[in-house]
């Protein structure tokens, strides 16, 4: 994954620079200071990920996350801070975060959220528990007609509504049965679903996905 990575104190974008560049995986292309400087790198490198601190000189990192959504829809934004509070973290989500990370996660914590993101999912974590879990699940509930989805979790979740099982999903699109569920997991999370069933509905509710036959419209 291609790796932006946003923060005001120099020491903390090395700090996570050099850690996370140890991961064959992470390519970090990028670094900022400021939210403008970081909008200026995403245009030029267009990274996969911008991981940002949400306090940030020159504006909020919502606001930061909410301009580059609206200006790169392919590249997704993990928020990390210090402070979990209700307010940061709804901000956070509205702003349309593909995840949330306090920094006192840990360096692991952190390494599997990105892999969450870059494999098309969300992520919580970093001890965030039922807070988080609970406003992530508001939030999708509440607008999940905004969210749109990538054109594989769309497959994903047709297939499952025509009542495939995750091997067959996964065969059909050559992908591992361990990445169905992390798809739909995923997208579960993001519409506030508890169940595949739920899921369905919520999606042909939303106009998310064409009803199929076994769930007429």
């Amino acid at each position: 994954m291609r790796l932006c990575i946003v923060d005001d104190h120099e020491v903390v974008r090395e700090g996570l620079r050099t850690a996370l560049g140890k991961d064959p995986s992470i390519d970090v292309v990028a670094e900022a200071g400021s939210a403008e400087q970081a909008l200026g790198e995403v245009r030029r490198y267009r990274p996969d990920i911008v991981l940002t601190d949400f306090r940030l000189p020159d504006m909020p990192g919502d606001e930061l996350c909410r301009r580059i959504r609206a200006a790169h829809a392919a590249t997704a934004v993990v928020v990390l801070t210090t402070y979990l509070s209700e307010e940061v973290v709804r901000a956070a989500i509205d702003a349309g975060a593909a995840a949330f990370v306090t920094k006192g996660a840990g360096l692991q914590e952190l390494r599997a959220a990105l892999a969450d993101v870059a494999a098309g999912g969300t992520s919580l974590r970093g001890g965030s528990g039922a807070l988080v879990e609970r406003l992530h699940r508001q939030a999708r509930a509440q607008a999940p007609e905004s969210r749109s989805l990538t054109p594989r979790q769309e497959r994903v979740l047709e297939l499952a509504a025509e009542g495939l099982t995750y091997r067959e999903i996964a065969t059909q699109l050559s992908i591992s049965t361990s990445t169905v569920r992390f798809h739909i997991q995923g997208l579960k999370d993001r519409l506030g679903a508890r169940t595949m069933s739920e899921l369905v509905a919520i999606a042909i509710r939303s106009a998310l996905i064409t009803p199929a036959p076994e769930f007429p419209g």
